[in-house]
């Protein structure tokens, strides 16, 4: 038994390239649904113990490859299912495009966090300072930090899954978001990886020390109470709808009917009624007929806020189309309109796609198979819902924090409409709801987030649920907006 433990202890020592993966993929489990974030700070700091006495910078680099690599495709296997589901069941959309997509994340992903080991790894042989753990540690935070937030910007950010998410489980701990945002508790988690990795008893202590800090002041936050500003009730409606079938020229007007009927099921309509993105696939302000149907349905002094699409024709141009969310009031006029500015790449439009479609053989198609683009919207996404004026956030212009943060300024709160349809079944549902929820705690403001097929949930400003609705059930339900938090 003791020779048997001293080899397993010798084989984690030098590990082996699966072993380095499977490690890796350890630390999806720190993220949402399972919110394992003491699993993921122990695969951090045997990424960091590993790295750190790598014999030379080919292993620091390979190692640091091989433990991304696991994170990514194990985080990600899900893109194949939603280009299964979004082109309505083509086998060839998830082995042609998802697969692609998984190893091309993988790939731009790992080489971020190779950088980052790699300098840590030179500046650690460079300063020799506590067994050259400060150099290590001090590189390897400042470049994974400039890393993460670089995936954070726009127009070809992809912001999923910074280190920070993997408290957004834990109301505890996402309190500190509201100090340093979901970057700065990136940075506490892998300082406290570090520590733990470094085998020293005064490090275990420091860590203990700045976890119970972080865990005291987040205890204190939740304890505040905050005293309700208004009597604001809003009706979130998940319409359980199948894409296919909403974009189906025949079909979509028996979903948007289904839609209102869900809709209107529950008597004593609150002044403000919020459905998903795209809900209402059509043109609102080209469609009178279209306005007055829908609002038939609203209750006298109620107003509804939808996913919807938009086109502008302009004469010499091509015809623009963008994704829009819309304030319809109960007597048929439109509101104000909020167009998408953050455009999935490759999803809802193609980057530079006059020169790839000059080198390639055929036009080229989104994740949904079209070949038309969204276009960039310019509009402020603030905008004034009988609730008050809202952040208008369309599917994941909710997980990039600094457009959220940009916006949010006389907001009173924030509200994201989604169709997750396609990640139903997969951890990604989860995932793409706390990335959201972090944007509450950091801003203080209440988040409504309305989906297709869910996650529907309204978390307050301080990131706690409040009420959420089932998947995979058409359902509506009324809710109290909760307050602002100012602190």
């Amino acid at each position: 038994m003791q020779i048997w433990l001293k080899n397993l202890q010798t084989g984690w020592a030098q590990p082996n390239i699966w072993q380095i993966m499977l490690v890796g993929a350890m630390a999806t489990l720190g993220f949402a649904p399972f919110g394992l974030w003491p699993l993921g700070l122990l695969s951090l700091a045997m990424l960091a113990l590993w790295a750190k006495n790598s014999a030379s910078w080919h292993q620091a680099a390979g190692r640091g490859f091989g433990w991304s690599l696991g994170l990514q495709v194990s985080a990600f296997y899900w893109l194949p299912w939603a280009f299964f589901k979004d082109s309505d069941g083509s086998w060839l959309a998830a082995i042609g495009g998802g697969i692609p997509a998984v190893l091309g994340i993988a790939l731009v992903g790992s080489a971020g966090y190779v950088l980052a080991i790699l300098f840590g790894w030179f500046l650690g042989r460079k300063w020799d300072l506590f067994r050259g753990w400060l150099g290590f540690g001090l590189g390897v935070v400042l470049v994974w930090m400039a890393v993460e937030v670089v995936r954070g910007l726009f127009p070809l950010g992809f912001p999923w899954l910074p280190l920070g998410a993997m408290w957004a489980t834990t109301p505890s701990l996402m309190q500190l978001a509201s100090l340093v945002g979901v970057w700065g508790m990136s940075a506490v988690l892998l300082v406290l990886a570090l520590l733990l990795a470094s085998g020293r008893r005064q490090a275990w202590w420091a860590a203990a020390v700045i976890l119970l800090a972080v865990q005291g002041f987040g205890l204190w936050r939740l304890q505040q109470v905050v005293v309700a500003e208004d009597e604001v009730y809003v009706r979130l409606v998940q319409p359980n709808m199948t894409s296919p079938l909403k974009w189906d020229a025949a079909g979509r007007l028996v979903a948007l009917r289904h839609t209102l009927a869900v809709m209107a099921a529950e008597p004593n309509m609150p002044a403000t009624v919020v459905m998903p993105e795209t809900a209402v696939a059509f043109y609102l302000d080209l469609e009178p007929e279209v306005r007055a149907e829908v609002a038939g349905t609203l209750a006298r002094g109620s107003a509804l806020v939808t996913g919807t699409i938009r086109r502008e024709d302009e004469q010499g141009q091509a015809t623009r189309y963008f994704n829009s969310i819309g304030v319809l009031n109960f007597d048929g006029r439109l509101g104000e309109v909020y167009d998408k500015q953050l455009l999935v790449p490759f999803g809802e439009y193609i980057p530079f796609r006059g020169w790839l479609e000059a080198i390639l053989p055929s036009p080229l198609r989104t994740i949904s198979q079209s070949r038309l683009d969204y276009t960039h919207g310019q509009l402020d996404p603030r905008i004034m819902t009988p609730a008050g004026v809202a952040v208008a956030l369309v599917c994941y212009e909710g997980i990039f924090p600094w457009f959220v943060a940009r916006h949010s300024a006389g907001a009173r709160y924030l509200l994201n409409v989604t169709n997750d349809n396609w990640f139903t079944g997969t951890i990604a549902l989860y995932q793409h709801s706390a990335l959201a929820r972090l944007r509450a705690v950091e801003t203080g403001l209440p988040l409504v987030r309305v989906a297709n097929t869910g996650l529907t949930v309204v978390y307050d400003g301080m990131g706690r649920e409040v009420v959420r609705l089932p998947i995979n059930t058409a359902a509506s339900v009324d809710v109290r907006l909760p307050p602002r938090v100012g602190f």
